[in-house]
């Protein structure tokens, strides 16, 4: 079913279900706590040294960290993407933070608020990637959110991850916030000086070595 505006006349009907059995339901599913942050760790910073494999990254909390990259690393590419081009059904990626209130956005549930940090629309050839929400490191409080784009009331937009009406995120994209693309890249756009976020995980040596790269096509860079 579309949205429908928020007005008074949704309000009341919040305000009388919230004594209800199934708003209580709906509520607790809500605030169940968010999963963990899946696979390797993130480490954000510049390259200051890139070849014959191995990287090292200044990161933005001074510490100098040298990675092992293999040939195959998985690349993930980002560059500068138009939000009002986002359509019903398109994959996309979003990091942000819970808001105190309930999404504007008014359905047969209800789901909570969130402000965007990051909106990224992702290429078909990476639909599924990540699918579902999750604690991301980008801030100490920031989630991240994978699915389609169900639902679209002004400058929120509903991220649906599963069948279930709990199973979606709504953001709500700050005005002048840049959007950007996700695509597959290749090695070749790792280079000296960029600034890159790296999937990496430590082995028993204390060595690094990367899972997945991000990093920025055509003047753009990704979040840190």
């Amino acid at each position: 079913m579309r949205s429908i505006c928020y007005s008074v006349v949704a309000a009341l009907a919040i305000a009388i279900g919230a004594g209800s059995p199934a708003f209580a339901q709906q509520k607790e599913v809500l605030e169940q706590e968010v999963k963990p942050q899946q696979g390797p760790g993130n480490l954000r910073g510049k390259i200051t040294e890139w070849g014959d494999g191995n990287l090292v990254l200044q990161t933005r909390e001074g510490d100098t960290i040298r990675i092992i990259v293999p040939e195959q690393i998985t690349v993930i590419a980002i560059e500068k993407g138009r939000i009002q081009s986002v359509d019903f059904g398109v994959y996309v990626g979003s990091v942000a933070k819970k808001l105190d209130q309930y999404s504007p956005i008014v359905r047969d549930s209800l789901s909570w608020l969130h402000k965007g940090y990051e909106f990224r629309i992702i290429d078909e050839k990476l639909r599924g990637i990540a699918l579902g929400h999750q604690k991301w490191d980008l801030t100490k409080e920031s989630v991240m959110a994978h699915g389609w784009v169900d639902d679209i009331e002004g400058r929120v937009f509903s991220i649906k991850y599963g069948p279930t009406e709990a199973e979606e995120t709504d953001v709500e994209v700050p005005r002048g916030m840049q959007g950007m693309t996700m695509t597959l890249g290749d090695i070749g756009l790792i280079k000296t000086g960029k600034t890159i976020v790296v999937g990496a995980e430590k082995n028993e040596d204390g060595v690094y070595a990367a899972q997945f790269i991000f990093v920025g096509k055509n003047g753009a860079s990704p979040g840190l």
